[in-house]
């Protein structure tokens, strides 16, 4: 019976307690808190929370504290694409199919 009633999701490297308590803090107390685990269980923390849009802010900041080495181990090329992302957030911040455009001024130079 125990291998039968398996969870469709992977289960959180992390206390659901600790989970709660990152989605409820803000970036900076997730960092603390995150430079307190382990490299490894960083890393999985971070690719657990990348493949869940509500925690993606949690995923990015925990991801900035890894390296890339530790999180291709982990999650293979999900972890270097969100190394990637982590250190140009700013590239990604956008919403899909939001263009960033140029602000059209109608003032004259005299």
């Amino acid at each position: 019976m125990s291998g039968r009633y398996r969870p469709n999701e992977p289960t959180c490297p992390i206390s659901l307690e600790l989970l709660a308590l990152l989605i409820r803090s803000p970036d900076e107390r997730v960092a603390e808190i995150a430079d307190a685990m382990p490299l490894r269980e960083r890393a999985q923390l971070a690719i657990h929370c990348v493949a869940r849009t509500h925690l993606r802010r949690i995923a990015l900041t925990v991801a900035a504290r890894c390296t890339e080495q530790a999180l291709w181990e982990v999650g293979g090329r999900v972890g270097t694409a969100l190394s990637e992302q982590c250190h140009d957030r700013a590239a990604f911040d956008r919403e899909p199919g939001q263009i960033a455009r140029r602000k059209v001024s109608l003032a004259r130079v005299a």
